[in-house]
């Protein structure tokens, strides 16, 4: 369970939960707005308290071993601008992982930003732009990219293509597929569309009023849904 404190007083507002995500799985994340969706995405990644465990790699996330949870579990958000300091630089923003991990020399980091660069499809000049000369689309390769350099067991990606027109969103989707293949990470997919869960993961857990309802792989709960969302 998952409490929000306000005024002094807390609200339980996501229970129940018991997710089971594989190694390199892509696992999808379905309910309506004001499901729990967002709420159980900040308690993986350790930004709301919550009561039970979270186990990566079978170990328990505690807070003496915060650092090492949190450079394992990365995430990508639904609105990049937001997420993107309009001030620093794509380079600033990719580099900032590894430098505050204080992993590598300062040259080895560039390369990595410009290896990393390249496999979200930019080219190592976008190093010196700022969010504001980007399109939505390359914000969001820039948030991926980050998201990406210390190599993280689990993404998570929240409603990270609603923001984006059709045509964007279906390359972040194609992107997320290409850098699985190069890349070893699981992705937890959040998203309100059972469409784009269908396409992109393999096994998927429906939420309604902070509760896992509905789990299955996406062909049995696209074929025959046993809730009310999804059989719309």
């Amino acid at each position: 369970a998952s409490p929000l404190s306000g005024g002094g007083r807390q609200k339980t507002v996501i229970r129940d939960i018991n997710l089971d995500i594989r190694r390199d799985e892509f696992f999808g994340l379905l309910g309506e707005s004001g499901s729990g969706k967002s709420t159980l995405a900040k308690a993986i990644l350790g930004l709301l308290p919550h009561t039970g465990s979270i186990r990566l790699d079978g170990k328990e996330y505690d807070r003496k071993r915060k650092g090492e949870y949190y450079a394992s579990i990365q995430a990508v958000f639904q609105d990049p601008l937001s997420a993107l300091d309009p001030r620093r630089t794509v380079g600033f923003t990719v580099e900032e992982p590894l430098a505050v991990h204080r992993r590598f020399t300062k040259g080895e980091r560039m390369k990595k930003v410009d290896e990393m660069l390249e496999k979200v499809g930019l080219d190592p000049s976008y190093k010196k732009r700022l969010p504001a000369d980007l399109s939505g689309g390359q914000r969001q390769r820039v948030c991926i990219a980050a998201a990406l350099m210390l190599e993280p067991r689990l993404l998570v990606a929240d409603e990270a293509i609603s923001s984006l027109d059709v045509s964007v969103g279906s390359q972040i989707l194609t992107l997320f597929q290409e850098l699985h293949e190069q890349m070893e990470f699981a992705l937890l997919f959040i998203s309100h569309n059972l469409d784009v869960v269908y396409y992109l993961c393999s096994r998927v857990a429906v939420m309604q009023q902070g509760r896992i309802v509905e789990t299955g792989t996406v062909e049995d709960v696209y074929a025959h849904p046993r809730n009310s969302y999804t059989a719309q």
